[in-house]
């Protein structure tokens, strides 16, 4: 029990500083992007920005709205990002402290639990803008969340596996990337909408929302949040290695197909510009569902065959 906890807290601290150094990384690759260095300054090539930030935010006052739910107001960014980090429980480590057999369950309550912690988070703050921020959140996310639902049942009729560890070694001969191709282009676009990347970042339209959901939490409420956001697209990305391919954290490709996952993330922030609300559920009702349903009804004789 002591050893599971102690692995389990060093797996977390492990987390929190892998996010710093990948906001790091992001935007010294949007400032090379832009013909620009990036963060410079702090130390030797800016390489401590991270831990600047981190006290930067800490330090600041938090400035609570008086007409605002303060329990609920409080509560919702702390449950968010314990929400995140029980995500990481989930997955196949060399120290696993932890094995779920129904793993994928797991993973899907967290994820629908985040829809509740932002539904919390915007009626608890009492604005507008926050408002209709989370209703546009709320709808992007179930929406897409859908579609990650019927790519996780065609995955797992294909291993027989509810479990990501199962999973990552019944692919030791092929792997299910081969076998459904189409169906990771399809997890790519509904990886960058669930994580509410861009071109999908709907809750924060500056020139609409401000910052969307968020727009009236600061200091370490906002940084919690910030710290969500940021471990939803590491924990994506290691899913996608989980779910399409046997690469084992043993294997030096499995790190360099974790780094390449993760700079999708950033490559599309720095090319492509942000969608058109209605286009985005268009896009997803119409053509992302019914590609994702019939690769869940194609899975079907293919397990058979």
């Amino acid at each position: 029990m002591l050893v599971s906890s102690f692995n389990f807290l060093f797996l977390m601290i492990m987390v929190m500083i892998s996010i710093a150094f990948f906001t790091l990384v992001e935007r010294k690759m949007i400032g090379y992007s832009q013909s620009r260095k990036g963060p410079n300054k702090v130390f030797m090539m800016g390489i401590v920005q991270p831990i600047a930030d981190a006290m930067k935010l800490i330090s600041k006052e938090m400035n609570i709205n008086y007409s605002s739910n303060f329990i609920i107001y409080t509560l919702a960014p702390v449950l968010n990002i314990i929400c995140s980090l029980v995500m990481w429980m989930i997955f196949p480590f060399n120290y696993s402290f932890n094995f779920m057999k129904m793993a994928v369950l797991m993973m899907l309550s967290c994820m629908a639990f985040n829809v509740v912690t932002i539904m919390m988070m915007s009626w608890a703050s009492n604005s507008n803008y926050a408002f209709i921020g989370m209703i546009r959140t709320i709808s992007q996310l179930i929406s897409y969340e859908i579609n990650l639902i019927m790519m996780l049942i065609t995955t797992t009729i294909i291993t027989e596996q509810l479990n990501f560890i199962n999973m990552n070694k019944v692919q030791k001969y092929i792997y299910t990337l081969m076998i459904l191709f189409p169906l990771m282009l399809i997890w790519m676009i509904t990886m960058l909408a669930e994580t509410n990347r861009t071109p999908f970042d709907f809750s924060e339209g500056e020139s609409e929302l401000i910052s969307g959901f968020n727009i009236e939490y600061s200091s370490t409420s906002f940084m919690m949040l910030f710290l969500s956001e940021y471990s939803s697209i590491l924990i994506m990305s290691l899913l996608t290695i989980c779910m399409f391919t046997n690469l084992t954290t043993n294997s030096p490709s499995f790190y360099t197909a974790y780094l390449g996952i993760c700079f999708i993330f950033v490559w599309t922030r720095t090319t492509l510009p942000r969608f058109r609300y209605d286009k985005l559920m268009k896009f997803n009702w119409t053509q992302i569902l019914p590609m994702s349903t019939l690769m869940l009804f194609i899975s079907f004789p293919m397990k058979i065959l």
